[in-house]
């Protein structure tokens, strides 16, 4: 792979070699595509010059390119995808041709039924807590909008909804930018998409960039990036109502927007809010309750400067569902089975619930000398919370229904032999009494009522049941400056600074107390390890024995701070026969942890501040492109590229103390994609091969460990995965109205050796460390399904309405490995290729799923029949159904649980995820 990246380097300093012998007779041909009603740039239209044969799109900033047109005279054709817009008449005399701005008149009837309003699951809601079985949070979020590219269109519609990973990467490999401000998670480096969920209409405007392709407000991930314009300048002028129903997430969503567009008087000004809410979703015992608002002023200083303001936020809160074995869902009779949840005064109640809410002010300055120049700086403050509830207790029994000890498998695998006699009663139970499934919370408040183990002068019932939520509140600071500057008709140059401060505080919050008066803020672990030591079970020697009421914090208190700091640039040359670019982007990541706790287990390690962490990171890609003709391409990019290792990924047990691990590495990133694209009125595909090494990363895990009887940090280092794969899409129009498409993806993601193990004691003192290595070379990383197929018709009426069905095929998707059960103590005294041996390496891999998606939608023009409308008054209906045929044992992921029993490796089963069955999305707008 090294060898291939140099030469994808070296052949950047030769592309002008290969430029300069691009044909005498042909020409470059560059515009612009503007709203004749806003003026404002339209992206995703269709530019084709039929006489050649030639089509392109625009990009977010509504510019297009032509290479290799034929020198002579042409009709230039803009289209939505629905209908002709606009024809100009071009003259193509000279190797380079500007067109300028170009205004186009956009048929709102045949733009807007689909864009913004496909009816997809918003997977950043499918997420799920952590807790000592291990499973960390298993969600994922699709590119933000679907280009017309027929691959990126079925990775976000099709697979997405079946938690389908792009190439297998991370989210965090996916760079999101707002208004030229990279919204990117400081902490996990992911974005999450739930911030500003429920405002589609002012978040339609985005560009894409996918792979390792350059983009103009950033460097971007192995995934690409996705820029976002939210100023009120970039909203079109309107008036929108909608509704939605769907059986999803939430049930009902309703949704205003306003904008002005750019007033004479020099301002814009835009508003949307909307509420979306369930009492119960999909899943038994989830609910929804969301709402959200943006506010976005423009205003023009002057012909060359703009000032805008925006500001947004979602606070959302919503009942979560958890994975289960197999066995607990088989006995529930449902695979949708949701132990959350219980039975009070006769309504359902969450214990796992949450709470969010982040919003953010944004201040633009954007200042355009010329034609050719564009400077955009941006200063941004993000403060709010996000929490998540559970139950908590102290010395009583598990209060989970699905706890490992109260399925009948626990007594048949109990270490002490099987008792069948149990284990039929324990089946009896949760086939026939719904609260041995569901938690019992009736149970967990008599407990709390008549519980008379009280603390000393404390008057009232000690609560051994409550609710906490383990909370995140932050306060992050935020500033970049962007430039954007076209050198000459070949040349155009793109730089930028960004620089980000963020101070989190981490606790638990107690909620609920569950008909007790009191908690006690004590380490119940502790006190089982050191019997009778009244030091050891403090978690807070500064306050011991501290009484905890509802809205107190308990447990743990931290702030963990951060900086991150980049410069970046990038040059694009384009020529007739040859583009090529490179990019590169220098930076430096710093974190720190202060402990407000003084942990009686680690009193000179918890409270106050920890050294910080300081890594310098590079990045550096490029690529070329040569181009066949105007239809035909072939392209190769390579990068190169660090990542600081995270937080969580550092301090091993952050919320005890401010212990490291050893030798924190930066993450080495080697990356190269290649391919052939075509693109023609007729014909749009893709054929692309990509290959990456993510070398020394780590990971840790946090569990309750058998051998060890006590919860553990677990740690990986030095962990290698590569990711190796292809991609294979054609979209053909088959007539003016009738597109066909066919996309194939096939992966394979895994690790390349085997990591390194430590592991750190989270309730005893002892400093002593165990380590091992962990046999995972040649496992597959649990990256989604890493095999997608998909073959899509659409059908879009001239009489503005469309109908699309999707026939999908996703395979090859594994469960997520648990390390420890592949140690060299589990594994070395087992027999290679022996039963045992196998039962315990062998990874498991989930059934192939077939699913069929249908849409249809059309739009109305109101006004043209009831004149007293408003001009312009349209009525839009679109509704879709994924998995029509019901398929309910779609298995969408799972993971191999991280306690384990070498003795009996059955005794702790995988859980598992289920995609939805048949669910839909209906949504009625009104425009004017």
């Amino acid at each position: 792979m090294r060898v291939v990246l140099l030469s994808v380097f070296a052949l950047l300093f030769h592309a002008q070699l290969f430029a300069q012998d691009a044909a005498k007779a042909t020409a470059i041909v560059k515009g612009k595509v503007l709203s004749a009603n806003t003026k404002n740039a339209i992206g995703e239209l269709e530019v084709l010059i039929p006489d050649l044969k030639l089509l392109t799109t625009t990009d977010g900033n509504g510019e297009f390119i032509f290479s290799q047109v034929a020198l002579g005279n042409y009709m230039m054709v803009v289209s939505n995808g629905y209908s002709i817009n606009d024809t100009f008449k071009i003259a193509v005399d000279k190797d380079l041709v500007e067109l300028g701005e170009l205004t186009a008149q956009v048929d709102d009837a045949a733009a807007n039924p689909v864009a913004g309003q496909l009816p997809t699951i918003a997977l950043e809601e499918s997420s799920s807590s952590a807790d000592d079985d291990g499973i960390a949070d298993q969600s994922i979020s699709g590119v933000l909008t679907a280009s017309r590219d027929p691959f990126m269109s079925a990775a976000a519609f099709t697979f997405g909804p079946l938690r389908y990973q792009l190439r297998g990467y991370n989210r965090d490999q996916l760079e999101v930018y707002m208004n030229g401000l990279q919204m990117n998670d400081v902490e996990m480096g992911s974005a999450f998409f739930g911030q500003w969920g429920g405002l589609n209409d002012v978040f339609r405007n985005q560009s894409v960039v996918f792979g390792l392709q350059p983009g103009e407000d950033g460097f971007g991930g192995l995934t690409g990036s996705s820029s976002i314009n939210a100023t009120a300048a970039a909203q079109r002028k309107q008036t929108r109502i909608s509704y939605s129903n769907s059986n999803r997430t939430y049930r009902h969503r309703v949704m205003l927007t306003h904008s002005t567009g750019m007033m004479q008087n020099g301002w814009a000004i835009s508003v949307s809010a909307s509420k979306r809410w369930a009492n119960e979703g999909y899943i038994p015992g989830t609910f929804y309750d969301g709402y959200s608002y943006y506010l976005g002023i423009s205003r023009k200083l002057g012909k060359k400067s703009l000032l805008h303001f925006t500001t947004f936020g979602a606070p959302t809160k919503r009942g979560k569902a958890m994975p289960s074995t197999q066995e607990a869902m088989d006995l529930a009779g449902t695979n949708f089975y949701n132990p959350n949840w219980g039975y009070q005064d006769g309504e359902k109640r969450n214990a796992r619930v949450s709470n969010s809410f982040q919003p953010i002010y944004m201040l633009n300055y954007e200042y355009n000398p010329n034609s050719t120049t564009h400077l955009n700086i941006v200063a941004a403050y993000q403060n709010g919370y996000n929490g998540n509830s559970a139950l908590d207790w102290y010395n009583a029994r598990d209060p989970r229904p699905d706890y490992y000890g109260y399925l009948p498998s626990a007594y048949i695998n109990s270490p002490k032999g099987a008792n069948y006699t149990l284990a039929d009663e324990t089946r009896d139970k949760w086939l026939n009494d719904e609260n041995t499934r569901q938690i019992d919370w009736n149970r967990l408040y008599a407990a709390n009522r008549m519980n008379t183990d009280g603390m000393p002068g404390v008057s009232g019932h000690r609560s051994v049941y409550v609710v906490g939520e383990d909370r995140d509140d932050i306060n992050k600071y935020s500033f970049a400056a962007n430039l954007q500057k076209a050198v000459n008709e070949h040349i155009s140059i793109y730089a930028g600074v960004s620089f980000i401060y963020q101070q989190t505080e981490s606790y638990r919050k107690l909620l609920d107390l569950l008909g007790g008066d009191y908690y006690v803020n004590l380490n119940q672990f502790a006190e089982r390890t050191y019997i009778g030591n009244s030091t050891f079970n403090q978690v807070d020697l500064n306050n011991p024995n501290a009484i905890v009421h509802v809205g107190d914090k308990y447990n743990y208190d931290y702030y963990s701070r951060f900086t991150k700091g980049f410069a970046w640039a990038q040059a694009m040359f384009t020529f007739n026969k040859v583009d090529f670019f490179v990019a590169g982007r220098l930076g430096s990541d710093g974190f720190s942890r202060e402990g407000l706790y003084k942990n009686g287990l680690f009193p000179e390690n918890s409270y106050g501040k920890s050294e910080t962490q300081n890594f310098f990171n590079y990045q550096v890609k490029g690529g070329v492109t040569y181009k066949i003709n105007g239809r035909n391409y072939l392209f190769v990019n390579g990068a190169l590229m660090t990542n600081a290792p995270t937080f969580d990924n550092t301090f091993f047990s952050p919320r005890t103390r401010n212990s490291m691990i050893d030798n924190p590495k930066v993450e080495q990133i080697r990356s190269v994609e290649g391919g052939y694209l075509l693109r023609s009125p007729r014909f749009n595909g893709r054929l692309t091969a990509f290959a990456t090494d993510i070398d020394n990363s780590t990971e840790i895990m946090r569990f309750y460990h058998e051998d060890y009887r006590t919860f553990v940090n677990y740690v990986m280092q030095n962990v290698n995965v590569r990711h190796i794969g292809g991609e294979l899409a054609l979209q053909a129009k088959i007539s003016p109205s009738f597109t066909a498409s066919a996309v194939a993806t096939w992966a394979q993601v895994f690790y390349k050796d085997n990591p390194n193990i430590s592991i750190f004691l989270d309730n005893d003192t002892s400093k002593v460390v165990g380590k091992s290595t962990a046999y995972l070379k040649n496992h597959y990383v649990a990256a989604g399904p890493q095999s997608a197929y998909t073959l899509g018709l659409n059908y879009r009426s001239p009489h503005y309405w469309y109908a699309n069905v999707n026939f999908n095929l996703l395979d090859r998707n594994y469960v997520d490995i648990n390390p420890s059960r592949r140690t060299v103590e589990n594994v070395d005294l087992l027999t290679p290729g022996s039963d045992p041996w196998h039962t315990v390496l062998d990874q498991e891999k989930l059934p192939s799923a077939f699913t069929v998606d249908v849409f249809a939608g059309k739009s109305f023009l109101l006004s043209k029949a009831m004149r007293w409308l408003p001009r312009g008054t349209y009525l839009y209906i679109n509704a879709g159904v994924n998995n029509i045929l019901n398929n309910k044992s779609i298995q969408t992921g799972g993971f191999e649980q991280l306690r384990f029993d070498n003795t009996n490796p059955d005794r702790f089963p995988s859980k598992y995820f289920y995609g939805f069955g048949a669910n839909y999305f209906v949504n009625v707008s009104l425009k004017f």
